[in-house]
């Protein structure tokens, strides 16, 4: 039977590892959008209604190189939990925030923490043995030929969490948006528009009937025996 990982809140994990004495300061948590601008004060918008990054910084004082951990939003807010996911939702820079540092936390005192998890953090997994064959997200993005299949295959990509927060999952992410742009810009084709034809202008000298046309030529040739 597997071990249940004792769960504590974030304060009860902070009085630990300061108390353990070797914890030398945690900087700010930043938040990113792209993972290449950050900020520490971040808002939400239509396009972004929560940071897709957050990463945070610990030192150890018997550790020469500090622990930077980075985590990506998709990854960490709660799925299986309706009420944690909607509490998320609504704080979304509380809860990843909070998110971030236990992971740093857990990295940079593994020995003192052991595996502490916070209240949302989602436990359980598949095992090794029962892991799926690897899949060739790229070559699978490339091939897409719908909205609805690339929009398929966002919803399969997140849920086995292949966008990892480095530059490799940070490529695909890119790659499949690009590919999604192409395929909505690809949907009306300009070439389909129909060009109205302009009706065909009479020229001046065809205006006047056959009729006239010929009246007036007789009227040139007489004009032309007088003169002889």
């Amino acid at each position: 039977m597997p071990e249940i990982a004792e769960v504590k809140t974030i304060g009860e994990v902070e009085r630990i590892v300061h108390a353990s004495g070797l914890w030398n300061g945690t900087t700010a948590v930043e938040f990113s959008n792209d993972g290449e601008t950050w900020r520490e004060a971040w808002s939400p918008s239509d396009e972004h209604p929560s940071p897709e990054f957050a990463r945070v910084t610990v030192h150890r004082k018997d550790v020469a190189v500090p622990t930077t951990v980075t985590i990506r939003w998709d990854e960490q807010r709660p799925r299986e939990n309706d009420e944690w996911a909607e509490k998320w939702d609504g704080a979304p820079t509380r809860h990843f925030g909070r998110t971030v540092r236990m992971v740093a936390f857990r990295q940079t005192f593994r020995d003192i923490l052991g595996d502490i998890q916070l209240p949302d953090e989602e436990r359980g997994g598949a095992a090794p043995g029962d892991a799926a064959p690897a899949r060739d997200w790229a070559a699978e993005i490339e091939a897409a030929t719908t909205v609805e299949a690339i929009d398929a295959l966002d919803g399969e990509a997140r849920q086995a969490r292949v966008f990892t927060p480095d530059a490799a999952g940070t490529a695909l992410h890119r790659q499949l948006k690009a590919k999604r742009k192409q395929l909505v810009d690809g949907a009306w084709d300009p070439r389909e528009t129909v060009t109205p034809v302009e009706s065909e202008r009479p020229r001046p000298q065809d205006r006047l009937p056959a009729a006239g046309n010929r009246a007036a030529r007789r009227s040139a040739s007489r004009k032309k025996g007088r003169r002889r």
